[in-house]
């Protein structure tokens, strides 16, 4: 009997760790993090390291690989993933423990065990980890996320999505289904019960407000996640008006150069490698201090407003009605961001009452419902089992319901919440 142990991500967003057991050997898929109210970081429940034939991380975003360095404190174990997943990683997990170190029990120097104990994968090749089989390819989320292929050692065939998108976006190609045979599908579901907007429209609203915010000699502030949203977003001004400056600012900078470095994983490297040659890196303070001053389109981190050079240009063009301010990000409650949006201010920056035109766009890298439901009907000739994870009840109980819709009745779903162990069917 196989198993999955739901240790987390099970009924929450984030936090993502899901161990598989068949004939006394197991692997664990993503080891990662969430936080709490007051930002302060959660981990998932505990696994020995001694239990794990090998740990497999699908990206590079903290909820998904942030607790992984635990498992090198005492173990050794193989972890599998890609290489430019392992780059973002670093850097994450680096301004992680700047900020976190505190609430957490290892340092750098785990990380850099488990660094050692890297196997590098690439997409569409087989992988023996132990007598598990691993097959990887493109998840379409960031660079190098991956989906997981993964046949246990009784010959149970489990397909586990990782953050997935299934739309092509100036960046990256959509999610690569590979043709096998899935018993069993383990899929997010942040977004399983709502529908994204077209992202020709939001790009052109993303546009139409930049050219009207320019031409009224003002800055565009555009707040945006590190990896992938500030590359998206340089990519869609730079190729639908070249003739906007585009600044770029914070960790956003190193993650593009990571970005060039591994550009085999893009949609166009070429276009890419050309947009970062017309995108203006801010350098430091003095670059800082004189680019808010004129009209252009500035990107900085953090997408959330939590902290980065976002809340420092936030602060600089707040007084200001010719100017925008465009959240391209989730904003989770109580995220400056999300006080932003929900009373026209951040108290705590001092910022009462907005004066730039605020707008929040949809420009997720998660796939929707019709993306989610599009991977299952793929599948669905032998699905035997859906386990339903990364996602808040109300939208796992949409998703359950419209997969009803579209599944035979004998397919069983899964709706687990942490520390709950299923059985798969056979």
């Amino acid at each position: 009997m196989v198993k999955i142990r739901i240790l987390g991500g099970g009924g929450e967003v984030g936090r993502s760790a899901f161990q598989v057991i068949d004939r006394g050997k197991s692997v664990l898929l993503d080891y990662g993090i969430n936080f709490d109210e007051e930002d302060k970081p959660c981990f998932p429940e505990h696994v020995r390291p001694v239990d794990l034939s090998g740990l497999i991380i699908s990206h590079a975003h903290l909820d998904h690989i942030g607790a992984s360095p635990l498992l090198y404190i005492t173990g050794r174990i193989p972890v599998y993933l890609t290489k430019p997943t392992l780059d973002l990683a670093r850097l994450l997990i680096i301004d992680f423990l700047k900020i976190s170190s505190a609430y957490v029990d290892y340092d750098i120097s785990e990380f850099e065990n488990m660094v050692s104990n890297a196997v590098f994968i690439n997409y569409g090749v087989e992988y023996s980890v132990d007598d598990f089989t691993l097959l990887a390819t493109s998840a379409g989320h960031i660079l190098g996320s991956s989906m997981i292929y993964l046949e246990t050692p009784s010959g149970h065939n489990i397909l586990y999505t990782g953050d997935v998108n299934t739309i092509n976006t100036w960046t990256l190609s959509a999610a690569e289904l590979w043709p096998k045979k899935v018993d069993t599908l383990i899929i997010e579901s942040t977004y399983g019960d709502r529908k994204h907007p077209s992202r020709h429209f939001v790009e052109k609203q993303l546009v139409n407000i930049i050219e009207e915010t320019v031409d009224n000699n003002g800055v565009v502030l555009i707040p945006a996640f590190s990896i992938g949203r500030s590359q998206e977003v340089m990519s869609i001004v730079q190729t639908e008006i070249p003739h906007v400056e585009v600044y770029l600012d914070g960790m956003s900078c190193e993650i593009t150069n990571i970005y060039l470095k591994y550009r085999e994983f893009l949609r166009d490297p070429a276009l890419f490698e050309k947009i970062v040659e017309n995108t203006y890196f801010v350098r430091g303070w003095s670059d800082r201090r004189k680019v808010w001053r004129k009209p252009c389109v500035i990107i900085a981190s953090a997408g959330m407003l939590k902290g980065g050079p976002s809340v420092y240009y936030l602060k600089k063009l707040s007084d200001d009605s010719r100017n925008s301010v465009v959240l391209v990000s989730y904003q989770a409650p109580n995220s400056p961001g999300f006080k932003l949006l929900s009373n026209g201010g951040v108290e705590e920056y001092g910022i009462i009452n907005l004066k730039p035109r605020l707008y929040w766009l949809d420009l997720s890298s998660h796939a929707g419902k019709d993306g989610l439901l599009s991977i299952i009907k793929k599948y669905r000739s032998f699905l035997k089992n859906i386990v339903l994870i990364h996602g808040e009840t109300e939208s796992i109980v949409g998703f359950k319901k419209i997969i009803r819709e579209n599944v035979d009745e004998d397919v069983k779903i899964h709706t687990p919440v942490n520390g709950d162990e299923i059985e798969l069917f056979e």
